[in-house]
C-alpha cells in the first residue's frame, strides 16, 4: 500500500506581518502629508499599507526577511 504525503506550504505576506497596517488612520499618521494629496481611506490604496519596520507604503503582497508573523491575524494551519 502506497501513502501519499502531501505538504502545505503558506506563503506569508506583507499583510500577515506584524510590521504592516493597512489602517487608514496609522497610515495618515505615519505619512502625515498624505491627507494634502487625498486620504489613506480612499479607495485607490486598495489594501496596500504601511510597513512600520521599514517606513513604507507598500503593496501586501509582498515579502521580505524582516518578516515577522503578526499574533493579530489569523493563521490557517494543516
Amino acid at each position: 500500500m502506497k501513502r501519499l504525503l502531501y505538504e502545505i506550504r503558506i506563503n506569508y505576506t506583507c499583510s500577515d506581518c506584524k510590521y504592516f497596517s493597512d489602517d487608514p488612520a496609522e497610515i495618515e499618521e505615519a505619512f502625515p502629508g498624505l491627507n494634502s494629496l487625498s486620504s489613506a481611506y480612499a479607495s485607490v490604496k486598495s489594501n496596500a499599507g504601511v510597513c512600520s519596520r521599514h517606513g513604507l507604503f507598500i503593496s501586501p503582497r509582498k515579502q521580505c526577511e524582516d518578516f515577522e508573523h503578526s499574533d493579530s491575524r489569523i493563521a490557517v494551519s494543516g
